[in-house]
């Protein structure tokens, strides 16, 4: 059976960080879209945001994966709560959208871990050789450096959540045992206190869909059926 894979990028990215996950999934015979999402300007709403999303898989036939990297764990959700036969991975969650509310016994950041300060227009980003050594040190030195090289600037939605808990769809939970952002231990309590999931390790950091995209496809796979 084919499914349809919506892979949603997280903050200061775009789709093409998705590629090496994108050519295993294609290869095995499905149908992959990675849009580009407008995360980047202080005056969209979370609507505005999904759309690109929504647009790419409106003609989807069969099982649709919906796959929230990071930042997009905020996103995916909306995504598959207003779409049939959806099912949603959280793949590095971010404490962001239903995440954000509640209040974890633990830090959800690593120790140490600072976000690029914002700017005046709202938005904040990361210098390329700083996103090399703090985002990307466990990658190859190449992909590192093509993925710094398309870093974009990222802001937060104009509006507020639209939802106030993770939609009622099948989920899957999948966090980095070395996340360079986040908190095992708060992911895993997520997992199990919020979506109600047992999580899935990976042993990676925050982009396993670049440093192991073979991994993440054999989950997603098992995911679509």
């Amino acid at each position: 059976m084919i499914a349809t894979f919506c892979l949603m990028h997280g903050k200061w990215h775009d789709g093409s960080c998705w590629d090496p996950l994108t050519e295993l999934l294609g290869a095995a015979g499905h149908e992959v879209a990675a849009p580009d999402l407008p995360y980047g300007d202080p005056t969209t709403s979370y609507d505005e945001r999904v759309q690109p999303a929504l647009d790419a898989v409106a003609r989807a036939a069969g099982a649709l994966v919906v796959v929230g990297h990071s930042l997009a764990t905020a996103y995916a959700p909306i995504v598959a709560d207003r779409l049939p036969r959806s099912s949603l991975v959280y793949l590095c969650p971010a404490p962001v959208g239903p995440f954000a509310i509640a209040e974890a016994p633990m830090r959800s950041s690593q120790e140490g871990f600072e976000f690029p300060p914002k700017r005046a227009d709202g938005t904040d980003t990361w210098e390329p050789e700083v996103a090399i050594s703090v985002l990307y040190r466990r990658l190859p030195e190449a992909a590192g450096r093509s993925l710094a090289r398309r870093l974009r600037p990222g802001a937060s939605a104009i509006d507020a959540y639209p939802m106030s808990t993770p939609p009622d769809v099948p989920t899957t939970l999948i966090y980095a045992a070395h996340d360079e952002f986040f908190q095992p231990e708060w992911s895993k309590w997520v997992a199990q206190e919020l979506v109600g999931v047992e999580p899935i390790e990976l042993d990676t950091g925050h982009f396993p869909m670049v440093e192991a995209p073979a991994a993440v496809a054999e989950i997603l796979l098992r995911v679509a059926g």
